[in-house]
């Protein structure tokens, strides 16, 4: 199994875009990106701007080439409703989304029946996810029953994904904000991945929209995920590393993962790159250089509001 994470904010931009070759099929998993319209009360910096339209034509590289795309859940980060790819890329592959009818909130299933009209036009094999298995081949992808998005379900719901080749095994968690739901643990029990990769805590929101209760538990169920006996690593990004203490945050992560021998590290680390966090740092990007990334966002005729979750 080949395993290329292409967009995460350690590389700069929101996103957990992760695209998987096996001898059977090439996959892409939540092939989107974006970035805060706000955070620290200013605006995107022309440097996260850059980055994003970078790393959206690595995006697009991969998903022309891929059989199966999948999108576990209707937050721009996680899907892109032709803001930057071509609905034309989707043409002829096969389409597995999150349920647009059932476990899922009213903006997600605004944006879920948009997105649908957009697939139907271009013609390609749309399956819902939840709780379902494909094959393809010996690759098996084998999706979760709908798990909140965080502590409760007012962001909606998502899907994890396993993904095996037969030989061994990828857990996607998708957005479940820690974990702080134990069934997302019971999941990757089943699933026995070999690399997990999670979203972890929203330890930038903690005291706000993130409870320290849910902080406490994600530390400990992400302790129990290091346990199952078949991992070996354990990618931890995304709402993570919006927080540039986020390694003092996971001290005791990174303690069990070192007596276990199991390596814990961000996306980019994991492709061999230094990581950098271009929103969390985005009161320096300014301090540094005051030129915010408006009208070069203006220029690619994209609206704030179609940037963040």
């Amino acid at each position: 199994m080949r395993i290329e994470f292409v967009a995460f904010e350690s590389m700069g931009v929101r996103s957990q875009a992760t695209y998987i070759e096996t001898p059977d099929a090439r996959i892409f998993i939540d092939p989107a990106a974006a970035l805060a319209p706000r955070r620290f009360s200013l605006p995107p910096h022309v440097r996260e701007v850059e980055r994003l339209r970078e790393l959206y034509r690595e995006i697009e590289r991969r998903v022309e080439k891929s059989d199966v795309v999948i999108v576990t859940h209707y937050h721009y980060d996680h899907h892109d409703p032709a803001r930057f790819l071509s609905p034309e890329l989707y043409r002829g592959k096969t389409i597995i989304l999150k349920d647009y009818r059932n476990k899922i909130n009213v903006s997600q299933r605004i944006r879920a029946y948009r997105f649908l009209k957009i697939l139907e036009r271009v013609g390609c094999r749309i399956e819902v996810a939840d709780g379902r298995d494909f094959s393809f081949g010996e690759t098996r992808i084998a999706f979760s029953q709908p798990v909140e998005h965080g502590p409760d379900s007012r962001l909606g719901f998502v899907v994890p994904v396993c993904i095996s080749d037969g030989r061994e095994a990828l857990l996607y968690t998708s957005d479940v904000e820690g974990p702080v739901n134990e069934n997302v643990v019971i999941f990757a029990g089943m699933c026995r991945p070999r690399v997990l990769v999670l979203d972890g805590p929203s330890t930038y929101l903690i005291g706000y929209k993130y409870p320290e209760e849910a902080f406490v538990r994600s530390i400990e169920l992400m302790k129990n995920l290091l346990r199952i006996d078949s991992v070996e690593v354990m990618v931890v990004d995304h709402h993570l590393l919006r927080d540039l203490s986020y390694s003092e945050k996971l001290r005791e992560v990174f303690e069990v993962g070192r007596r276990l021998g199991k390596r814990v590290l961000t996306a980019a680390e994991f492709m061999g790159l230094k990581p950098t966090l271009l929103e969390a740092r985005r009161r320096e990007l300014f301090a540094e250089e005051p030129v915010d990334g408006l009208e070069m966002l203006r220029s690619m005729r994209i609206d704030l509001r179609m940037l963040g979750e």
